[in-house]
């Protein structure tokens, strides 16, 4: 994404007009949506019809968009027919994983090659504007994130890069050092990139803490540097699951976190406080902002934060979320939507 692209978004959020909930700036958009990925695995004709149910539900303006892997866009073709102009199919477009820099560009140019193909058959009915891009396991090379820079911009997509390091105990250096580089680019370059954090996965030992969680919201404020999410973030607040035998992030503590963290320049202690606090009681949404106990945030300030770091975050499913954001007493559908 271009330096003048970025200033559009902040601009527009500037001139929007302000929701009547806080709930519903948070929410917005937040969910994209990821059938196709573990641990739901749906077909494909199965994802893809839940997202033209999701479309069409009260709870539609939560929805962010389709994630699928580039290599696989060919397949949407028989279910393009279904969506227009006036309700796209929007796509978020996953590159293929590489072991080192040359696999990598091969990938990518692939990848874009792909989307270039889809967008010119299918035009009006498909929107994709957002690629995420799993960087090889080895340190980022500036020539490397130049590149996918470069080439993503000119296909018009903003991206994200994955680094793509088991959770051990070089974890948290190795996301330091990529936001670092990541940081050098963005500064000394016309197009931008973001950050995708993996919060978590199907086994216990794919789940960062909530220090480390916190480390990286930490550095993408001081390094200016867009973030999304995924994976582990099911539920609103953080809690123990007998499937993956883990704690699980809880997406409200995540974006509560990073929101608060910004406007209250909040330390790393403070941030990975609010990311494990496990007490629905905490978090109350109002007509004025969001709190985590006595810290707030303007809705003014979730709005242009939502636009401008804290992107969205995928997940296999689009009803747990609502499910349980129902069951807590934090969403109601009518209510909040007076």
């Amino acid at each position: 994404m271009t330096v003048r692209r970025q200033l559009e978004i902040i601009s527009r959020t500037k001139g929007n007009t302000i929701p009547k909930t806080s709930i519903q700036a948070f929410l917005s958009r937040l969910i994209d949506y990821a059938g196709l990925f573990p641990p739901a695995s749906l077909p494909l004709e199965t994802s893809i019809r839940n997202y033209i149910t999701y479309q069409t539900c009260k709870d539609s303006w939560m929805l962010g968009r389709f994630i699928i892997p580039a290599v696989q866009l060919d397949g949407l073709a028989s279910y393009v027919s279904l969506f227009s102009n006036d309700q796209p199919l929007r796509i978020s477009a996953i590159g293929r994983r590489s072991d080192n820099a040359v696999t990598c560009l091969k990938g990518l140019y692939d990848d874009l090659e792909k989307i270039i193909s889809f967008r010119h058959n299918h035009r009006d009915a498909i929107k994709i504007d957002v690629f995420e891009m799993p960087l090889p396991p080895v340190s980022p090379v500036r020539n490397l994130l130049e590149t996918i820079a470069v080439e993503t911009a000119k296909c018009d997509l903003q991206t994200f890069c994955e680094a793509t390091v088991p959770v051990d105990a070089d974890w948290e250096d190795h996301m330091i050092e990529t936001l670092d580089a990541i940081a050098v680019h963005n500064r000394d370059s016309k197009t931008i990139l973001g950050f995708k954090l993996r919060t978590g996965g199907i086994t216990a030992n794919a789940f960062p803490t909530p220090e480390q969680v916190a480390a990286v919201l930490i550095g993408c404020r001081d390094r200016n540097i867009a973030l999304k999410f995924t994976a582990g973030l099911h539920h609103p607040i953080r809690m123990y699951r007998d499937e993956v035998n883990a704690q699980m992030h809880g997406f409200l503590n995540v974006f509560t976190a990073g929101l608060l963290a910004n406007v209250h320049n909040l330390d790393v202690w403070k941030t990975a406080e609010i990311l494990a606090d496990e007490s629905p009681a905490s978090f109350s949404f109002t007509d004025q902002g969001l709190a985590w106990r006595n810290l707030t945030v303007p809705v003014s300030e979730i709005m242009r934060l939502r636009e401008s770091a804290l992107c969205s975050y995928g997940s296999c499913s689009f009803d747990e979320p609502r499910d349980d954001l129902r069951m807590l007493e934090i969403y109601n559908t009518e209510e909040n939507l007076k």
